[in-house]
């Protein structure tokens, strides 16, 4: 279908041209006839690079140029939704707003009500939905992006519960991999169906073993023994590789493996732009690794990368600079980034179970990145057969199917939250009331027997009752209580909030930093770092050590929970590290973790923290420590002392700048206020935009020296330092 024979806004069609896109690929044109532009629901599962996106852009801005209102995109990760709020801003040249949110689950987000497009986290939506934001009456289509993470363990209860709110009072699109029962999602959504293996860029399949790269169609082909070969040879072929591996050790050490060969390939200007991209990064024990791999144009990319080191590496490889990335299947999971030819090293990784096979559905998501659009005829998903039979992983996963996608409700976490927030959030009354929107949730759709969920459901509201969540009048009612709508507004878990209530006494009697770190690392909102074997015993003697500062008792001759303790006094460990001023590198060495992951944790803790004292004022808090708990969540937050807490309130002073006025003797507001310009100036960190933020918070006129002004400025005066 060409786009001019869309039954489509002339203006849409418009821009979709200036993108140099004349005509659909078949399985687009197959979905924009499947009634989905007339409002009907629609699950199309088609391969990733298919044209899915596009898609959802048609549907969105057709229906919102037709009938107003409002279109939300759910995506999976904070990345992604950055990723979608670029690309459809090209929308606004129609007028059409757009907005993206992700972060802050205590909030309405009313200014969200002046957009059009609201790009959210599935989380972040959730919460929206808690909150009964306003404007969430004039949505009228949801785009649910990367659906068949509603298989998902973690998260895809949050999914599933969403779509099952608005089923009937909007249009639903639905976009995901290839799985298989989408036969099964189509008919719980009510929607249409359409399937489909047809990509833009053929995808050649293949098993490689000891030399021997053996293709789905019988070909072989011959290389040196060894998989990095296969990398070596598509970066000789100016392509560019993308090696998939099951640990982030692995991925580091594959990658600074294969610099040395790759380096001898680069030209002489890509090696100084490579060196102009390890001068941007920060130096650390992880980065040092890093820096190491892109000397030679390569890169791993894992979750122990900060945010701003993983955008470096994606943009660069984008660019074609960086050559081959190694990587953790959280790679796979969404992010744009095709490749000439995707390397599978290991199809096993471990779990809580032991060694246990990487499932269909993740490999063939990994191997879907192969091929890019617009630049590659083929792309390449190789599969390493290291000890296993070829033939067996031919089977599995070139051949195989997906699995089919389960409801994760079964999760008596996710159940547990979500009865709450239907209770205290949406006005659900009574039991069969409650059983009833049950009904329409998959985990119902896909259960004969449906006794089970019932007696879950009692036994969780039964819980809700005992611990004060909620209540029952004299007509069996449900009334929601003040605890109870807190907590599920705060988006934890009634157990943690139950956890939090329980040791308020203990608090109050002792409000110490590690009784309350190790509190919430307890709680199953906090994801905690394991404790090694070789580092059990230490922090075994520091509990020890400590036992009067923890409102938890140490489980004794209980071995998973004793396990579980320890790693979470690692966790409280670091989080006292940090506020106490310990350097970001020195904390990843003495706790052998990376970037990533203390500001996976900092970013847990500052909600759990900001949760507990939520909570705390619920129940005739005494004000010292109600105090206490604030500039506790300041030096959270900041990673300083309690002497800096005064100087961390001003803007764009963090740990490193305000320890370095407090060092030059700037201790409180008052001694900035009063200081010269020159003197701030001096100190490590405080540049010109710095100064201008302080005037601006201060309330402070600027001096004329320091405004902008049409004459030349001298050099080495303010003017020029502020120009």
């Amino acid at each position: 279908m060409r786009i001019e024979d869309l039954p489509v806004d002339d203006r849409l069609k418009r821009i979709i041209h200036d993108r140099g896109i004349d005509e659909l690929y078949p399985p687009q044109a197959e979905a924009l006839k499947s009634g989905v532009l007339e409002g009907k629901n629609l699950v199309l599962a088609i391969p990733t690079a298919s044209g899915k996106t596009l898609v959802s852009e048609i549907v969105m801005v057709e229906k919102l140029l037709r009938e107003g209102g409002k279109a939300v995109y759910l995506v999976p990760l904070k990345a992604l939704a950055e990723e979608k709020y670029r690309e459809f801003k090209v929308w606004e040249s129609l007028g059409i707003r757009v907005a993206a949110t992700t972060g802050d689950y205590d909030s309405t987000d009313e200014w969200l009500g002046h957009y059009d497009i609201i790009v959210a986290t599935a989380e972040k939506f959730d919460s929206l939905l808690r909150h009964g934001s306003g404007w969430i009456k004039d949505v009228k289509l949801v785009v649910a992006d990367e659906v068949h993470l509603i298989g998902s363990y973690d998260r895809g209860a949050i999914l599933e519960m969403i779509l099952s709110h608005l089923l009937g009072r909007a249009q639903i699109l639905a976009l995901s991999a290839t799985v298989g029962n989408a036969e099964e999602l189509a008919e719980w959504l009510d929607a249409s169906l359409v399937v489909s293996d047809w990509r833009p860029v053929e995808l050649r399949k293949g098993v490689f073993s000891h030399g021997e790269l053996f293709w789905e169609d019988g070909r072989i082909d011959k290389y040196p023994s060894n998989w990095e070969s296969l990398a070596v040879d598509a970066v000789k072929r100016g392509k560019q590789a993308l090696v998939f591996v099951n640990t982030r050790r692995s991925a580091e050490k594959e990658a600074i493996a294969l610099s040395s060969k790759i380096s001898r390939l680069l030209t002489k200007p890509e090696k100084r732009q490579l060196d102009d991209l390890i001068g941007a990064i920060e130096d650390n024990p992880t980065t040092e690794k890093l820096k190491r791999a892109l000397r030679g144009g390569l890169a791993f990319h894992h979750a122990g990368l900060s945010r701003v080191e993983r955008t470096l590496i994606e943009d660069a490889f984008r660019e074609g600079l960086i050559k081959v990335i190694t990587a953790t299947p959280t790679l796979s999971a969404g992010i744009n980034l095709p490749a000439f030819r995707v390397i599978i090293r290991d199809t096993k990784r471990y779990s809580n179970f032991g060694w246990t096979d990487i499932p269909v559905l993740e490999i063939q998501q990994m191997m879907g990145r192969a091929g890019r659009p617009k630049y590659d005829r083929v792309g390449e998903a190789i599969i390493v057969a290291r000890t296993e039979d070829p033939e067996k992983l031919m089977e599995k996963y070139v051949f195989g199917k997906p699995e089919k996608l389960f409801s994760m409700l079964s999760n008596e976490q996710a159940f547990r939250s979500q009865m709450l927030a239907l209770i205290t959030n949406f006005e659900i009354k009574t039991f069969p009331e409650l059983f009833r929107f049950l009904e329409k949730t998959f985990y119902f759709h896909q259960r004969d027997d449906t006794a089970p969920i019932e007696q879950k459901a009692k036994d969780i509201v039964y819980f809700l009752i005992e611990n004060e969540f909620i209540d029952l009048s004299t007509e069996d009612e449900f009334i929601p209580l003040p605890f109870g709508k807190r907590t599920s507004h705060l988006y934890i878990d009634p157990i943690t909030a139950k956890k939090f209530k329980d040791a308020f006494p203990d608090i109050e009697r002792d409000p110490n930093p590690l009784g309350i770190f190790q509190l919430m690392a307890s709680t199953p909102d906090m994801g905690v770092l394991n404790a090694r074997k070789r580092e059990l015993e230490d922090y075994l003697d520091f509990a020890y050590e400590m036992e009067e500062k923890l409102y938890t008792n140490i489980p004794y001759y209980e071995e998973y929970r004793f396990q579980s303790f320890l790693s979470q006094i690692k966790t409280a460990k670091v989080l006292l590290d940090w506020i106490n001023e310990v350097p970001e590198a020195r904390i990843y060495e003495t706790y052998s973790i990376d970037p990533g992951d203390l500001y996976r944790i900092l970013e847990l803790a500052d909600w759990l923290m900001y949760s507990l004292i939520e909570l705390y004022k619920l129940f005739n808090p005494k004000e010292d420590v109600l105090q206490y708990l604030k500039d506790l969540h300041l030096r959270l937050r900041h990673g300083v002392r309690e002497e800096l807490l005064e100087l961390v309130k001003l803007p764009n002073i963090g740990r490193k700048r305000a320890r370095a006025l407090y060092n030059a003797g700037f201790r409180t507001q008052h001694d900035i206020m009063t200081a010269k310009v020159s003197e701030l100036m001096a100190v490590e960190g405080i540049g010109s935009k710095v100064i201008e933020g302080l005037f601006r918070y201060f309330g402070v006129e600027m001096p004329e020296s320091m405004k902008k002004s049409g004459k030349k400025e001298r050099k080495g005066t303010l003017d020029e330092f502020f120009k």
